[in-house]
């Protein structure tokens, strides 16, 4: 039996007879008599057809009807999945203990996308330790080898996509995340893909301006600008401030200074003293690349 309707027939009537629905009105003329009471006995698996007509009838999602079935939780890919999603990419500890678990994962079954995260986690790591980025770079050949090759991009390769940007030249990393961003328009109103198409424009910001092109910067920021401050963002908007506070102060502009200053009024206003520390570590970063 497929892994996705394992225990299916069971859940599906202990779900019905908790919502008093009869086998009538889960079938609606839709699903043989015979063939639903064979479902929920657990002897045939539904069709596609039928499975979602029956998700229509429960009125949930198949996400949440296979988070019963798993006893009220994330299947165990899904749990690492949900971890990579939301990760921070410079957590080494998180890194290190999202990267154990998907090993483990391995062991028993053979996935593209747990292997690909496995070698992600990996570059992530080298970077936040050594900053070598031959090295990371070597890490995730085999992922963008194998991304580039598919004929479209889904969330999870998307996601896998920002989380490697930084690692490509600048001038690919522009198309790259120009193509990534068309994918994403797709998407339109799906929290987890607003969620990943704003956090590639920032990491491109900050890629540009590590490569000192300052006035590209200073464009792409302002489109960030009025977002930030209408998701009533400080953190994004200290981002903003700073980072196109340093491209104006690189151009000579005497105005990047004062943003620069705001921004760290307004995290200061905020009393986000872990978030003024790396803001703080973003600007020494900075001047570092600006100087080498």
């Amino acid at each position: 039996m497929d892994n996705h309707f394992a225990g299916f027939g069971k859940t599906l009537l202990r779900i019905r007879k908790n919502k008093r629905y009869s086998q009538q009105y889960m079938a609606e003329n839709k699903i043989h008599q015979s063939t639903y009471s064979k479902m929920e006995r657990d002897l045939i698996e539904p069709t596609l057809g039928n499975y979602r007509h029956l998700l229509s009838r429960l009125d949930m999602s198949d996400e949440e009807l296979q988070y019963i079935m798993n006893d009220y939780n994330h299947s165990e890919k899904e749990q690492l999945l949900t971890a990579f999603m939301n990760l921070s990419f410079n957590d080494v500890a998180l890194l290190e203990e999202l990267r154990e678990k998907a090993r483990n994962y391995l062991k028993a079954h053979a996935d593209y996308i747990i292997a690909d995260i496995i070698h992600l986690t990996d570059a992530l790591i080298i970077m936040a330790k050594t900053g070598d980025v031959v090295g990371a770079r070597k890490e995730v050949r085999p992922v963008w080898e194998r991304l580039e090759k598919l004929d479209g991009w889904y969330l999870v390769e998307l996601r896998m996509i920002n989380a490697m940007l930084f690692l490509f030249p600048i001038d690919e990393a522009i198309l790259i995340s120009g193509t990534a961003l068309a994918q994403i328009q797709k998407y339109a109103g799906h929290p987890s893909a607003s969620k990943i198409a704003v956090s590639l424009r920032y990491n491109l910001c900050l890629l540009l301006l590590k490569n000192g092109r300052y006035t590209e910067t200073i464009t792409r920021i302002n489109e960030l600008i009025p977002a930030a401050k209408e998701a009533g963002s400080y953190r994004h908007l200290c981002v903003c401030y700073l980072r196109k506070g340093f491209a104006l102060a690189k151009t000579g502009n005497p105005e990047g200074q004062l943003l620069i200053d705001q921004a760290f009024r307004l995290i200061e206003a905020a009393d986000d003293q872990a978030f003024k520390a790396n803001l703080e570590n973003e600007y020494n970063l900075l001047e570092e690349a600006a100087s080498s």
